[in-house]
């Protein structure tokens, strides 16, 4: 193990080497992609700077504004002047006006025949266009960074694979033409990574600090082979380690301590120079300078985060007393032979059979065999190769794969080399596991709310739960998993046991044939056999119950009775055994009133009995007479109307 990690960290070093050699130190600011300077964007119209929306530090906010038209000229010089789409330009009188009737010249009139129209036209400059120009220029410059920066938020959204892009702000704006080197300076000091984002409900676009450390960019500075770069890189860290410095570009107190220090340990003659609002920095010169300006810019992505994993993980592997079977592998020799390795069986798959000791599996979503085949393999093995052109269903396996995991309470960890690949696998997942999975894009932002989201989710469910209701909830699911299970054996050993029947050979004829010859031939004589449509019975050892003798006796009977062949060998009653018809209409409307009865019973407007017996409702039959006679009795009391017999009525 001690020597599988040494060879882990001499990987890694050789990575981050060469990575270094991959990367060129930067001298000036890259202007392919985006660039603004400080006094570039100080006094833009609608443009705000280091805005504080509660916990959120938003350094720049650009609105998205529409260009204003230019005034009007009126009908009276719409004719005669040309008027420009930009306020740098001026509007142009034409030195004659030709008017016409379609496409058809029908006049034309010379402007030195039309003072009027000079006088107009000067009032109209002066007056209108004047006015609208001084005020629609910083618009437009406001509006042109708006689509410079949207192209820029955009290409970083969509983030192409090869060239991947990041917006820094750069802070300390440093020049120097260093005597005896070719390359001029002309780059800041320090870098913080910024996220730019759309914001949906008004369309500003809005500049953030990410969440990560600033970074001294020191390596120009490096290639120069200044003694003093390692004793700033010094200063540096341990600024950064005691936390004083977290650097914002519009407070300087925040970095120019850093800068001050720049210039000591860099350049004995240089010098930090406090710059006034709207300044822009000196040019290069034979010193360092290094200035409080600060410059916003798009550029590659760099590998400083990348390396900084790297040195992370070297940290972590030195400190590690064991490390996963998964890491050394990448470093140990493989197995020289190859050797199939035991396969963990799953309940609910027709080829596992439930054996005991099997697994389950969750699978949310339809799945198949070979979704079945990579769980087992990564029961077994540290790692498995997935391929598939694209619309094989990967997304939808993986999925799989994670709500597989996420049921045992294990965590799953799920990286791409685009966005939009974990965007589409996350609403991949079902409704209900979704909230338990966090997407960390380069938007952290919404990486933070999602997080949030699934937290708030998680607490409240674990709120809402009644422990023992839960606990039953469990043990009736896994009871009727149990059984769902105990019926997919069922119809798999069904279809096995008809599938033995069809694999297998029967004698016919004096001959072993197949299922599929015999169904074969029983088409080709169908024409011969079509009378016989009656269920024949079960063979006994492969034969039939009868023999043609009993076919030409069912035929003939067949032709005899017809369609009543049950009661082929029944005799019929005469006529005379028949009741009389009044019995059976006694009978017929007994039947009526008992359906009747039966159907007040089952819609619920009477009750049903109890106890039908013949006994009890002779019984009941008897205690009718006893009330009927009673009701007559009394009756016969009430309309005597003597008064003696009173107190003899019954109640």
């Amino acid at each position: 193990m001690i020597e599988a990690a040494q060879r882990i960290l001499d990987l890694l070093t050789y990575i981050e080497q060469v990575e270094k050699l991959k990367s060129k130190p930067a001298f000036s600011v890259p202007k392919d992609y985006f660039v603004a300077y400080q006094q570039d964007l100080r006094g833009l119209p609608e443009i705000k700077l280091n805005i504080q929306d509660g916990d959120d530090d938003v350094w720049l906010r650009v609105p998205r504004l529409q260009e204003i038209s230019a005034p009007d000229v009126g009908d009276s010089l719409k004719a005669w002047v040309l008027l420009p789409k930009s306020p740098e330009k001026t509007p142009e009188v034409l030195p004659e006006c030709v008017t016409y009737e379609g496409k058809r010249e029908i006049g034309r009139e010379q402007l030195v025949d039309h003072p009027e129209i000079k006088e107009l036209f000067d009032w109209y400059i002066e007056n209108q266009w004047k006015p609208w120009s001084t005020a629609e220029q910083p618009r437009r410059r406001t509006i042109a960074r708006y689509n410079q920066m949207f192209a820029l938020q955009q290409a970083i959204s969509s983030e192409g694979a090869e060239t991947p892009l990041e917006l820094v702000w750069g802070i300390g704006y440093a020049t120097w033409k260093k005597p005896g080197f070719s390359t001029t300076l002309q780059h800041p000091l320090i870098l913080q990574s910024c996220e730019i984002t759309l914001n949906e409900a008004n369309f500003d676009l809005e500049v953030r600090p990410r969440d990560i450390a600033p970074r001294l960019e020191a390596e120009c500075y490096t290639e120069m082979e200044l003694p003093g770069v390692q004793q700033l890189d010094a200063f540096w860290k341990s600024s950064l380690e005691t936390g004083v410095y977290r650097p914002n570009p519009f407070e300087p107190s925040t970095f120019d301590g850093v800068l001050k220090a720049a210039v000591g340990h860099l350049d004995p003659s240089g010098a930090y120079e406090a710059l006034t609002i709207g300044d822009a920095p000196s040019p290069p010169s034979e010193t360092l300078k290094i200035t409080d300006a600060w410059v916003l810019f798009g550029r590659k992505r760099s590998g400083d985060i990348f390396l900084e994993d790297i040195r992370r993980l070297k940290k972590n592997i030195a400190e590690a007393p064991v490390l996963p079977n998964a890491i050394c592998s990448f470093v140990e020799h493989g197995e020289s032979t190859v050797r199939a390795r035991p396969e963990k069986p799953f309940r609910g798959l027709s080829s596992s059979g439930s054996p005991a000791g099997a697994f389950e599996l969750y699978f949310p979503m339809a799945y198949n065999d070979e979704q079945v085949s990579i769980i087992q393999k990564l029961e077994s093995n540290d790692g498995v190769v997935v391929q598939g052109p694209p619309g094989t269903g990967k997304t939808h396996t993986i999925a799989n794969v994670i709500c597989h995991y996420l049921a045992q309470g294990k965590r799953v960890l799920v990286t791409a080399k685009a966005e939009s690949a974990l965007a589409v696998l996350q609403e991949k997942l079902p409704a209900r596991i979704r909230p338990l999975s966090v997407a960390l894009l380069s938007d952290e932002r919404d990486g933070m709310k999602q997080f949030e989201h699934s937290i708030e989710t998680i607490a409240t469910s674990v709120a809402s739960i009644n422990p023992q209701r839960a606990e039953s909830a469990i043990a009736e699911a896994e009871q009727k998993l149990n059984q769902l299970h105990a019926k997919i054996a069922h119809v798999d050993s069904t279809v096995a046991a008809f599938a033995s029947k069809h694999m297998c050979s029967y004698q016919f004829q004096g001959k072993n044939v197949s299922p599929e010859d015999m169904a074969k031939l029983v088409m080709a004589e169908a024409d011969e056999h079509e009378w016989f449509d009656d269920m024949p019975p079960a063979t006994l050892g492969g034969k039939l119950l009868f023999d043609d003798g009993d076919i030409s006796a069912l035929r003939r009977a067949r032709l005899q009775v017809g369609k009543d062949l049950e009661y082929l060998q029944s005799s019929l009653p005469v006529l005379d055994d028949f009741p009389s018809w009044d019995i059976l209409m006694g009978l017929h409307r007994d039947l009526v009133k008992t359906r009747t009865i039966e159907n007040n019973v089952a819609g619920g407007s009477i009750f049903a009995l109890t106890d039908s017996r013949v006994e009890t409702l002779e019984k009941a039959q008897g205690l009718l007479r006893f009330i009927n006679e009673r009701h007559a009795l009394r009756s016969n009391l009430i309309s005597a109307n003597e008064h003696w017999i009173d107190p003899l009525v019954p109640v």
